[in-house]
């Protein structure tokens, strides 16, 4: 999969946008959403803040994918959000950037962009990949998702911070267990 350019805006907005309504479930911070739409290319600084409810709306249901344990179940929970957006993809060429897909018509508004273009993007991944390309960060205690477009697909944490700290927890346990280990036993 080639995960330059459009594409890999798509898939990781997919992966913030619900990253986004994990560390904020309740939308205390109304200009999240936006921040993750504006690093994603999205033209969303003049968007209304009637989005949020619709974007953590979306984000909700773009989770279910990542939660999934099979390909079966990939597959439905991509086909339940693809069958509620519309898509009419199209060639562009806009604000300085040569042809590009479109997912969407070009009168969709911002959400119903947002909305065709992560569900595809996920939609790509999982039918050049199967599971084996995101789901949840592997760290104890944490709930975010990833999305691992990496050469090796080695990727079981959602950054690198979740990583360091789960080999510093793994390291330290190997110490411990070393040094309980190297204790003299009591004789009974």
């Amino acid at each position: 999969m080639d995960f330059i350019g459009y594409r890999s805006d798509a898939l990781g907005a997919a992966v913030d946008l619900v990253n986004a309504v994990i560390e904020d479930p309740e939308g205390r911070a109304p200009d999240q959403l936006r921040g993750v739409l504006v690093a994603h290319s999205y033209r969303a600084l003049d968007a209304p803040d009637s989005i949020e409810p619709a974007l953590r709306a979306w984000a909700r249901r773009l989770r279910t994918v990542f939660d999934v344990a099979s390909d079966d179940e990939a597959a439905a929970a991509l086909n339940a959000l693809l069958v509620d957006v519309r898509i009419e993809p199209h060639l562009t060429n806009h604000d300085g950037v040569s042809w590009h897909l479109h997912y969407t018509p070009p009168e969709a508004g911002l959400v119903d962009r947002i909305r065709a273009t992560t569900a595809f993007a996920l939609a790509m991944l999982v039918s050049e990949y199967g599971i084996t390309r995101h789901g949840r960060c592997a760290a104890e205690g944490c709930a975010k998702v990833f999305a691992d477009t990496s050469r090796n697909a080695a990727r079981r944490y959602c950054s690198s911070s979740c990583a360091n700290r789960s080999a510093v927890a793994a390291h330290r346990a190997r110490v411990k267990a070393r040094a309980q280990q190297a204790l003299p036993t009591s004789p009974r």
